[in-house]
C-alpha cells in the first residue's frame, strides 16, 4: 500500500501581526523622538549645566563669621578683611622657584612655607605630591595679614607664579585683645580628626573653624557658608587653564548677643589682673585665678574672667612664637579656671550647709549652740584653724564669723547622707549646662568614690569637714556663684548661659536663650534668708571681711579658705559677694588657687575693688 505524503500548507501572511509589528516601531520611534525633544528642546540647559558642574571644582573662600556683641550691642569680635596667600597645589608648576619668590616677597622663610605646606590640619605629608594628590585645589593657607608693601610686591609676581592665590579673605579680629579671651575662644584650621567628624556637615577640609570658647560652641551658627571660585577641570582632574567661571557668594555667617556687661568685664580683668600680677611678683611664682559674675534672676552670665589669659589674635593669624609660649607656659593661660577648676571650696560651703541644717529642722535660726572652736567629730577632734570659737551664739553670728566649730555641729547633725543630698541639690557634682566647652561637674565622694581612689571607706569625720567645703569634695567658681544666686533669688537653681540671643545677617532674631532652669532647691525660706542675713554681716565687726566695706554701698560676702596638700600646700582662696545687699543685682565668685593667705586677705579685696568699681557708690554725708 501506497501511503501519499502530507500536503504543506502555504505560509500566509499576516496582517493583524504586521499591522502590531509596525505600530509598535512606530510607537518607540516616536517615544524617541518626544524624549530627544524633550532632552534637547525642554531641558536642554539643565542638562549641559548639570554636565559642566560635574566639571567644575569651588575653590573655597572662607565666609565672614557672625559678630559677637555684649549686651549693649557693642562689638566685641567680628571678622577683618585681610590679605592672605594661599596655594592651589594642583596649578603648580615649579614648587621650589615659587615658594622661594613668595618667601622673597612676603618675608617668610622659604622653610616656614613648606613645612606649612607639608604639615597642616593636623596632617603630615611627606612630600608636596602627597600634597597635591590629596588637596589638589586647595587652597592651602600659607600666609595671613600680610601688609600693604607685602600685598604689592606679590602682585607683581602672581603672573609667573601659577597656583600662587592671593585673595582679601575674612578674618577673626579680636578688637578688646586679651580681656574676654577665655569667653570667646580662639579659631584654627580644621584638624584632620575635626575634618572626619564634621564633614559630613559640610566643613571642608581647608575650613577655619571654633577651637575653644563660644567660637566652638557656636561654630556651626558662626561660620556662614563658604564661596569661592569655581573653575573648570579635565577629565583627569586638572584645572582647564583660561577658564574661570563666576564667583560663587559666601553667606555670612549668624551673630551672637552677650548676656556680659562689656564695662563689668572690662572691670574684672582688670582688677584681677592688678591683684594678682601684685601676688606673683611678691610670691615669685605665677598665680591662676578667676572671677564669674553672674544675674542671679536669670543665670546670665556679667563677666567671666580667668587669669592668666591670651590673645586669641595670636590663633587667627597663625603667630606660631605666641603660640608656644602659651602651650609653654605652666601657668596654663589656656584653662578656662572659672569653669575648670574644680577645688575644695572652703567656707563659701556654708551657704548650703546652713541651708540644709535649718531647712532640715537640725538647728532653728535663733537656737543657741556653744562654739568651743572644735567638735569631736566621731572620735575625730576637728578644731577651727581660725578662731578658739565663738562660746554661745545663734546661726547668723556664727556664718558671719565662718565658725567652723558651729558648721562642724550643724555637718554632723545632718550626717553624710543628708549633707550629701543638698550638695546636689545646689548643682555641685555635676556641670551646670553652661554655654562654654570644658565645664568640669566636681566631686562630691561617696564611700564607693572613695574606695575607688584611695583603697579605704570614707570616715565619720569626713562628714564635719565636708560641712565646711574642705575634703575631698571640689567645686568651680561657676558653681559657687551659681549656689549664691539660689541663695538670693529664693531657691531657683539657673542653668548658667553667656548667649541670649543669635540674629541672622540680616539683623533679625532666630533665636532666644535664658529659661533655662536646673532646679528649683526646696530650701525654705526661712533658712535662705538667715543665710541672707548672715552674708549681710561679713563685713560687720566680728565678721571675716571687717575692714572691707565700702561706704555707700553695702554688700554680702563669704569667704572661703582650703588646705591643700593635707594641709602643708598654700592654701586656695575665695570670696563669695553680692550687691546692694537690699536688692542685689549681680552675685559674684572669686578663685585664686593656691595662693596662700586666707580668702579676707587675698580674695575679698579684688571682689572689693569690682563692686567699687561698678557700681560707683557715693558714701552719705
Amino acid at each position: 500500500m501506497i501511503i501519499g505524503k502530507r500536503r504543506r500548507t502555504p505560509w500566509q501572511r499576516s496582517p493583524y501581526r504586521l499591522a502590531t509589528f509596525v505600530a509598535v516601531i512606530a510607537i518607540a520611534l516616536i517615544a524617541l523622538v518626544v524624549r530627544l525633544a524633550q532632552i534637547q528642546l525642554i531641558h536642554g540647559a539643565q542638562y549641559r549645566a548639570a554636565a559642566l558642574e560635574n566639571r567644575v571644582r569651588l575653590i573655597p573662600v572662607a565666609a565672614p563669621r557672625g559678630i559677637i556683641y555684649d549686651r549693649d550691642d557693642r562689638v566685641l569680635v567680628r571678622s577683618s578683611p585681610s590679605f592672605v596667600v594661599g596655594l592651589i597645589p594642583s596649578e603648580v608648576t615649579d614648587l621650589g622657584k615659587e615658594l622661594g619668590q613668595l618667601s622673597r616677597a612676603i618675608g617668610v622663610p622659604t622653610a616656614t612655607l613648606q613645612h606649612r605646606l607639608l604639615h597642616h590640619r593636623g596632617i603630615d605629608y611627606a612630600n608636596f605630591t602627597e600634597v597635591a594628590s590629596q588637596e589638589p585645589y586647595g587652597p592651602i593657607l600659607l600666609a595671613s595679614d600680610l601688609k600693604i608693601p607685602e600685598v604689592a610686591r606679590l602682585s607683581e609676581l602672581l603672573g609667573d607664579l601659577p597656583g600662587v592665590d592671593l585673595e582679601a579673605q575674612p578674618v577673626r579680629d579680636y578688637p578688646m585683645g586679651t580681656a574676654g579671651s577665655h569667653l570667646f575662644g580662639f579659631v584654627g584650621q580644621i584638624s584632620e580628626s575635626e575634618y572626619a567628624a564634621l564633614k559630613h556637615q559640610g566643613y571642608s577640609p581647608n575650613d577655619v573653624i571654633g577651637k575653644d570658647g563660644l567660637e566652638a560652641q557656636y561654630d556651626r551658627l558662626l561660620r556662614g557658608a563658604p564661596g569661592g571660585q569655581r573653575i573648570v577641570v579635565d577629565a583627569a582632574g586638572n584645572a582647564v587653564p583660561g577658564i574661570k567661571l563666576s564667583v560663587k557668594p559666601a553667606t555670612p555667617g549668624d551673630s551672637l548677643v552677650l548676656t556680659v556687661d562689656w564695662r563689668l568685664q572690662a572691670i574684672v580683668e582688670s582688677a584681677l589682673q592688678g591683684h594678682l600680677r601684685a601676688l606673683d611678683r611678691a610670691l615669685g611664682r605665677k598665680l591662676s585665678a578667676a572671677v564669674v559674675v553672674e544675674d542671679p534672676y536669670t543665670g546670665g552670665i556679667l563677666a567671666l574672667a580667668s587669669y592668666p589669659n591670651f590673645d586669641p589674635n595670636a590663633f587667627a593669624t597663625q603667630d606660631d612664637k605666641r603660640i608656644e609660649s602659651y602651650l609653654a607656659d605652666p601657668a596654663n593661660p589656656l584653662y578656662d579656671f572659672a569653669v575648670a577648676a574644680a577645688t575644695p571650696t572652703g567656707s563659701t560651703f556654708k551657704m548650703v550647709t546652713g541651708s540644709a541644717a535649718i531647712s532640715e529642722g537640725v538647728v532653728k535660726v535663733n537656737e543657741i549652740v556653744y562654739d568651743s572652736g572644735y567638735w569631736n567629730c566621731g572620735g575625730y577632734l576637728a578644731r577651727d584653724i581660725a578662731s578658739s570659737g565663738l562660746g554661745r551664739t545663734t546661726f547668723i553670728p556664727a556664718l558671719a564669723a565662718s565658725s567652723d566649730g558651729y558648721f562642724y555641729q550643724m555637718s554632723w547633725r545632718l550626717g553624710q547622707e543628708r549633707l550629701r543630698k543638698w550638695a546636689l541639690l545646689f548643682g555641685l557634682n555635676k556641670p551646670s549646662g553652661i554655654d562654654l566647652p570644658g565645664e568640669i561637674a566636681g566631686n562630691w565622694p561617696t564611700n564607693a568614690w572613695s574606695l575607688k581612689v584611695t583603697g579605704l571607706p570614707m570616715e565619720p569625720s569626713d562628714t564635719c569637714f565636708l560641712g565646711i567645703g574642705q575634703g575631698a569634695m571640689q567645686a568651680t567658681p561657676l558653681q559657687i556663684v551659681n549656689v549664691a544666686s539660689a541663695v538670693i533669688n529664693g531657691g531657683t537653681l539657673w542653668v548658667p548661659h553667656v548667649v541670649s540671643a543669635v540674629r541672622d545677617p540680616e539683623g533679625k532674631v532666630v533665636r532666644r536663650f535664658g529659661d533655662g532652669i536646673i532646679r528649683h532647691v526646696p530650701a525654705t525660706q526661712e533658712a535662705l534668708g538667715a543665710v541672707r542675713a548672715g552674708m549681710a554681716k561679713v563685713t560687720d565687726p566680728g565678721g571675716t571681711a571687717y575692714g572691707l566695706a565700702i561706704p555707700g554701698l553695702p554688700f554680702s560676702g563669704k569667704t572661703g579658705t582650703a588646705e591643700t596638700a593635707g594641709g602643708y600646700g598654700p592654701n586656695t582662696t575665695w570670696f563669695v559677694a553680692w550687691a546692694p545687699t537690699a536688692h542685689p543685682k549681680l552675685a559674684m565668685a572669686v578663685f585664686v588657687d593656691r595662693s596662700g593667705g586666707y580668702g579676707a586677705s587675698i580674695a575679698a579685696p579684688i571682689a572689693q575693688e569690682i563692686l567699687i568699681q561698678y557700681f560707683k557708690p557715693h558714701a552719705k554725708p
